[in-house]
């Protein structure tokens, strides 16, 4: 075999176990930015992550992959959730804040990177927010005092930064909010919205339960995906608010269903 062919051979294997490596860390990594960090293709990319996925290193997912199997169940951290989907979850964020929240309005943030992503554009009067979230309150004590800021008490997870647990779902059992801006890992027409962590579930069904109106904030990665236990049934969803990116028959029929799908843009 010529120099020059080993010289390809090795380096594509060194940039594929580089890949699976920053999966294994990081939880998760996106296409483009696998993309520019290796400077190569988007195609060259796809390919690897289909041969890797194939030797069972990660799972393929649009835009990117994760962890097969992790101690969190494909939980990626926190801060590495933020960066993956970046655009689109800001666009969605906010869409929402723009259109789904009035002045004196009390609603509820759920802790995930893209409802978290909210706290930039609330820009009403009198509004109270109420959330399991860490970071969230962090985000929202710079807009103090044009905001009251509530946060439930409970376990603190190290990984997602929220806080869950029986205190947790028990604030959220005894208030009353307009919204609650949900997010989570994934959503099928068949088997509806899923997350990997039974804790974190039971505080967002707490959350559901005490709101008037449930709007699921969803970038087009997460359609098709289903995570490890269901969170809740599409039935219980009034709003979807997704990038333009999502596919189009799952729109339609999410529609047909009667939940109002809304493209951000």
């Amino acid at each position: 075999m010529p120099s020059s062919e080993v010289n390809s051979k090795m380096l594509t294997e060194q940039r594929r176990n580089l890949i699976a490596g920053l999966v294994t860390t990081q939880g998760t990594v996106s296409a483009e930015q696998l993309s520019q960090q290796f400077a190569v293709s988007h195609m060259t990319i796809y390919r690897d992550l289909k041969i890797l996925e194939s030797l069972g290193k990660l799972r393929f997912v649009r835009g990117g992959a994760v962890q097969t199997e992790t101690d969190n169940n494909n939980e990626p951290i926190y801060f590495t959730k933020r960066q993956v989907h970046k655009k689109q979850k800001e666009q969605i964020a906010k869409y929402a804040a723009q259109n789904f929240i009035s002045d004196g309005d009390f609603i509820i943030l759920e802790a995930g990177t893209t409802v978290s992503a909210m706290v930039k554009h609330l820009r009403h009067k009198h509004l109270t927010i109420m959330t399991n979230g860490l970071e969230t309150v962090n985000e929202a004590a710079s807009l103090l005092p044009d905001l009251s800021v509530m946060c439930c008490g409970g376990i603190l997870r190290e990984i997602s930064h929220t806080f869950v647990g029986p205190q947790a779902e028990q604030f959220f059992r005894e208030i009353r909010g307009k919204t609650l801006f949900l997010s989570a890992s994934g959503m099928t027409l068949e088997g509806g919205v899923t997350d990997p962590n039974l804790l974190e579930i039971q505080v967002k069904r707490a959350m559901a339960a005490s709101v008037d109106h449930v709007v699921l904030m969803l970038d087009s990665s997460k359609f098709g995906q289903r995570s490890l236990s269901l969170l809740l049934p599409l039935s219980q969803i009034q709003t979807i608010i997704t990038d333009s990116n999502a596919p189009s028959a799952d729109v339609s029929s999410l529609r047909d269903m009667g939940i109002d799908v809304r493209i951000a843009r």
